[in-house]
């Protein structure tokens, strides 16, 4: 493998996972239009080797928040059980099963259309106050979505749950972003398996991108909190609209 590429995927990956870890939304919708785009992967090969780099941002992310006592383990919990049986399936059966064009130009679509969501997705305020107690069905329900599209794109799943996590549990910011990366950590073990199983993934190059997500999300958990939310939510639909973007033109 040349240089250049070793290099490149690396400090794409330390990139990726310090503004995924950040904002708590993973960095997928960044990560596999990256991969499509900048390092010529397959549409589905970038899906399941994305997920794989994911899965080690979600676990550094996780451990990191819970040690801080920022994760809510039981909405967590709650949320998983719908995530993790919806992102091993369409993992598995969904996403090979896709044309690669029809691939990049939905997965196009669906960043444009989650870019669409974070800025209208109602959030938390500071009068709002936590709810201890998980809102079971409604956090199994969410993850259930949550699931199918993260097992399907890799995209999405902490676009989508951060905003859930602040409407059903009334959680902060920051706190729904730590608390999602515990569920994306969850999703992504099961995408990741079911990736596997389909032969999904490109591993000499799913080692040099988890190397420089574990970094980048180490760095990311650091700096969480220290950016202003108003700036991180116009920079998150920004970034969503130009890869989307790119995505239906390269298609």
């Amino acid at each position: 493998m040349d240089v250049a590429v070793i290099v490149g995927l690396i400090s794409f990956a330390l990139i990726v996972g310090t503004y995924g870890t950040v904002i708590g939304a993973g960095g997928g919708f960044i990560l596999i239009p990256g991969l499509v785009l900048l390092f010529d992967f397959e549409g589905v090969e970038a899906v399941g080797t994305g997920t794989v780099t994911l899965l080690a941002i979600g676990i550094t992310g996780a451990i990191n928040y819970d040690r801080a006592g920022l994760v809510h383990r039981h909405a967590a919990g709650w949320f998983a059980m719908g995530s993790v049986p919806a992102a091993l399936l369409c993992a598995w059966f969904v996403a090979d099963r896709i044309d690669a064009d029809l691939f990049t130009s939905a997965l196009g679509f669906v960043l444009i259309a989650l870019a669409i969501f974070v800025v209208l997705a109602p959030h938390s305020t500071a009068d709002d106050e936590e709810i201890s107690e998980p809102r079971r069905s409604r956090l199994a329900l969410g993850g259930l979505g949550v699931g199918v599209l993260s097992g399907t794109f890799a995209v999405g799943g902490g676009l989508l749950t951060v905003p859930q996590l602040t409407s059903v549990q009334k959680l902060r910011p920051h706190r729904a972003a730590a608390t999602t990366s515990a569920t994306a950590m969850m999703a992504s073990l099961a995408g990741a398996t079911g990736h596997t199983i389909a032969g999904n993934v490109v591993w000499s190059r799913a080692a040099l991108l988890v190397a420089g997500a574990i970094v980048g999300s180490t760095l990311g958990a650091r700096l969480a909190g220290r950016l202003p939310a108003r700036a991180v939510l116009i920079g998150l639909a920004a970034g969503l609209i130009v890869a989307g973007a790119s995505l239906l033109l390269a298609g």
